[in-house]
């Protein structure tokens, strides 16, 4: 019972801190929304997912970005996880038409109830501009917390730099949490600051992500990936 209304407390709160950020970037000319359907499963000792995603603007035509792919995690020794990947990403207003091959390392360290990860990721954007390699760095800090863990809150942190110029790219700062509510689904609801460069004007996304599993997830571990 104790709990409970921890529970509703937490919800009350949340809902109220997501309705301030709302008020005060419903004005803005710079709010966007990123809404992401993940589809999970596993074989053997892989982890597959399909992400479904799209991005909308408050100010612009929408969409102003959809993309889905197909992403595998394999689990290495020392605590680091293998990830490759292709996302096919479709920018409407340009128009353009994106292949996006990825590989990605991950070192991740479980100190308590936290888990801290550090995502070393490598993407080509085939058919954007000049086709740019992009290298991102995510430092991730996940607490889940509550009866079996089935809430988390996540902070993390990315550097995005454009190898192909050799020039940073952008900065997204992210802040956000989440409940598993049943065995197979988890929702995730974040707060997004992206800081571009070449003195483009920073942007700030409220974004949704719900994580549908095909069997029950053992742990929460991370924020949303915002691919």
């Amino acid at each position: 019972m104790k709990w409970r209304r921890r529970e509703r407390h937490f919800i009350r709160t949340a809902s109220l801190w997501l309705c301030c950020f709302g008020a005060t970037f419903a004005a803005a000319q710079d709010l966007q929304s990123w809404n992401e359907v993940d589809l999970t499963a596993s074989w053997r000792n892989i982890e597959f997912l399909v992400p479904l995603l799209a991005r909308v603007d408050s100010s612009l035509p929408n969409p102003q970005l959809v993309a889905t792919g197909v992403m595998a995690d394999l689990p290495l020794r020392w605590h680091l996880t293998f990830t490759g990947g292709y996302l096919f990403a479709v920018v409407p207003q340009r128009p353009l038409n994106v292949h996006l091959p990825i590989i990605a390392l991950t070192p991740t360290l479980k100190v308590r109830h936290f888990v801290l990860a550090d995502r070393n990721r490598f993407e080509k954007l085939i058919g954007f501009t000049d086709s740019p390699v992009r290298y991102r760095n995510r430092f991730l800090l996940d607490a889940p917390f509550g009866a079996r863990e089935r809430w988390h809150v996540f902070l993390d942190d990315e550097i995005i730099f454009n190898v192909t110029d050799g020039d940073w790219n952008q900065n997204r700062f992210q802040v956000g949490g989440g409940r598993q509510l049943a065995s197979r689904l988890l929702l995730d609801v974040y707060y997004l600051r992206r800081n571009l460069s070449g003195g483009a004007p920073s942007q700030n996304v409220l974004g949704t992500t719900l994580r549908i599993g095909l069997r029950p997830r053992k742990q929460i571990v991370s924020g949303p990936d915002n691919s």
